[in-house]
């Protein structure tokens, strides 16, 4: 028989009394830290004060006689890490000359010299601001130096360099991005979203690299190369984008290369788009539904029609809301679906409901 357990009530008191101490001292941290950035805020506040409409005028362009710019570029030292970190939230949303006034700002301050020593730091939260700060400025011909972050050990450091790169939009780096998406020696790669929305922003140098990841032996550099061909102009893409539809093995490439041919490709990809829509994969059938529906040809109505009774219902349902979206012909073969006893008669029922709904708001719109 196991004998029991005998804790004393002073052993019991003093952890209570731990508990207790341990709830006040979060209590305090919490209403300490609150009480800290109201504090900074207040202050931050105050130091911009009279500055706001200065940083404004520069931003809405309407700073004519560049007063506005003078007076931020001349502000006292104790005001410049305030007027940095609001300088530096409007670059993340104007372009244009008002982005390059702003960021005359910022170098005036010497925050590229900062960046630029920054991207060599032992702490990886100080070299993505570094890369963060040279693209918010601008500052196209650091793109080299921040080349060698897209291999960075920190996944975050390697976000912010692309990310900073696509903000000076040379196209130049667009090997290195696509290099970062399969890399050698770091178990993650660029996220795919990342390196699709750094290819789309770069000048048109990006555009023979981009056909040629389209070859890569690494399908998620291949997904990325079929997304971005489906989103940017890539002159002369459609041949390669129709070889690879015909090589590609890869599920998640195979619906990127799809989906970019309803895009860059016309009535002589309608037979494979009507095929690729019976596929067995899902996702690669609806990204040729979608492709059917892009390419807006008449007979487009007849590839989609028997897929709305396709046994999976996201297809039909798909399906049928394309013909909706392709005229007078596709609302017809719906409406024929509705008197007959097949698998149709949903779907049809259901893009018909969708297209009136959609309809009635664009009317009171």
């Amino acid at each position: 028989m196991a004998t029991p357990t005998v804790v004393s009530a002073q052993l019991l008191s003093w952890v209570l009394w731990v508990l207790v101490w341990a709830a006040a001292l979060l209590l305090a941290t919490v209403l300490g830290t609150r009480a800290g950035r109201q504090w900074r805020e207040r202050r931050d506040a105050q130091l911009l004060g009279e500055l706001r409409p200065a940083m404004l005028e520069v931003a809405s362009g309407e700073d004519d006689d560049a007063s506005a710019l003078r007076r931020l570029t001349a502000v006292p030292r104790r005001r410049v890490p305030v007027v940095d970190r609001a300088v530096s939230a409007m670059l993340s949303k104007v372009r244009g000359e008002p982005a390059r006034a702003l960021a005359r700002v910022l170098d005036a301050h010497g925050r590229a010299e900062w960046a630029i020593a920054g991207l060599s730091s032992h702490s990886a939260v100080r070299r993505a601001h570094a890369a963060w700060t040279l693209g918010l400025m601008r500052a196209r011909e650091s793109a080299p130096r921040l080349l060698p972050l897209l291999q960075d050990r920190s996944a975050d450091v390697v976000v912010a360099a692309a990310r900073a790169l696509a903000l000076l939009g040379d196209g130049s780096a667009a090997r290195a991005v696509l290099r970062a998406v399969a890399p050698r020696r770091r178990p993650r790669g660029l996220p795919s979203w990342v390196a699709v929305e750094s290819l789309c922003a770069f000048d048109d140098a990006a555009a023979p690299v981009i056909e040629e990841a389209t070859l890569h032996p690494d399908p998620a550099v291949r997904h990325v190369a079929a997304t971005v061909i489906g989103v940017r102009p890539v002159p002369g893409a459609a041949p390669v984008v129709r070889e690879r539809l015909a090589q590609e093995t890869d599920p998640r490439a195979l619906t990127a290369f799809v989906g970019a041919l309803g895009w860059v490709g016309g009535a002589q990809d309608l037979a494979v788009l009507s095929e690729l829509a019976r596929h067995r994969d899902e996702s690669v059938a609806l990204a040729a539904v979608e492709s059917l529906e892009r390419l807006g040809l008449p007979s487009s109505v007849a590839a989609l029609g028997p897929l709305v009774e396709d046994t999976r219902p996201r297809l039909a349902e798909r399906a049928a809301v394309a013909l909706t979206e392709l005229g007078p012909a596709g609302r017809e073969r719906l409406l024929g679906a509705l008197d007959g006893d097949t698998p149709a008669v949903h779907p049809a029922h259901y893009a018909l409901q969708l297209s009136a709904m959609r309809g009635a708001g664009r009317g009171v719109a």
